[in-house]
């Protein structure tokens, strides 16, 4: 099992950030692993989530990656409390897996067109790294996976695989 120290020296190994600390937080009655960077560079949520994935592997834990400018530290540690808040009102998206082949399929095109490994369903597409290249790749596979004709405002107005995936049902 893959501790939050462990999360948290690869998050802070990352040359974009210049601090990181995770803390394990409850959400609809689950628990969740949640991190919190101070970055020295742009970078999102999703693409350090990721970053941690590929480097301990798909399994270990975490959930959730939230850019602070400050990092919310109480009695020494990462204040659990701040991220759980954080996760509560939206201010850091938790992955999820797509919940159904329509989901799924969209998630692997994007993941193909993006190169970019896992794609949750929630994920914004310009938080995981798109830019209209990869948007009208994109695109054009969904177009020919459903056989459904798809514009780059409906594309772009979904914004995450969840959301693309009602509009192509």
């Amino acid at each position: 099992m893959v501790t939050v120290a462990e999360i948290a020296a690869v998050l802070s190994a990352h040359p974009g950030v210049s601090r990181a600390g995770a803390a394990v937080v409850r959400h609809d009655g689950r628990e969740v692993t949640v991190a919190a960077v101070e970055l020295t560079e742009y970078l999102s949520g999703p693409v350090l989530r990721n970053h941690v994935r590929q480097q301990l592997g798909e399994d270990c834990g975490l959930n959730g990656v939230l850019v602070v400018d400050r990092l919310p530290v109480a009695d020494g540690e990462v204040d659990a409390e701040q991220l759980a808040a954080a996760v509560a009102d939206g201010r850091c998206t938790l992955f999820e897996d797509p919940r159904d082949d329509v989901e799924r399929r969209v998630a692997e095109i994007w993941s193909a067109q993006m190169d970019v490994r896992p794609v949750g369903a929630t994920d914004d597409f310009l938080e995981l790294g798109g830019d209209s290249l990869s948007a009208l790749g994109i695109i054009a596979a969904l177009e020919a996976e459903f056989d459904r004709p798809l514009d780059v405002f409906e594309f772009m107005s979904a914004s995450s695989v969840r959301r693309l995936a009602e509009i192509l049902r």
